[in-house]
């Protein structure tokens, strides 16, 4: 198994959750056939606005992680840093809407998503980092 088969089986995994998601907005949305729960019903409450880029997040973050996968065995980095690398990125993909989704219900979870943030920004800076070497020699 390549160390970016991890990011790609995740990602592709994760990519229904933002259809799920997405259903299950445009029943609450629009007069659809749900009610909004409270606290959700206008389009700007933070609740709401919190699903929604949860929403987005179980799409784009998949994506990112199907790419970052494809690229992962093609830089020049050791095999440790590869696996923290991939292991970041699938912490990123899944802390992200998780967090956003809890601070949805009970707001003091948003300071948890530092975590993936964290994990996110590393993973991405040891692509950058073998993509850099790729470039330099």
């Amino acid at each position: 198994m390549s160390f970016g088969e991890l990011n790609i089986a995740w990602g592709w995994i994760c990519m229904p959750l933002g259809i799920i998601s997405g259903s299950i907005l445009s029943m609450w949305s629009f007069d659809g056939p749900l009610k909004m729960p409270k606290g959700y019903e206008h389009y700007d409450n933070l609740p709401r606005r919190l699903i929604r880029l949860a929403h987005v997040a179980l799409f784009m973050l998949p994506l990112i992680n199907i790419v970052y996968g494809q690229h992962l065995d093609s830089v020049p980095l050791s095999d440790a840093t590869k696996v923290m690398g991939s292991y970041c990125m699938i912490v990123l993909m899944i802390g992200t809407p998780l967090f956003l989704i809890l601070a949805s219900f009970k707001l003091w979870f948003k300071y948890l998503n530092i975590i993936p943030i964290i994990s996110g920004f590393l993973g991405m800076g040891i692509m950058a980092w073998g993509q850099w070497s790729i470039l330099s020699n």
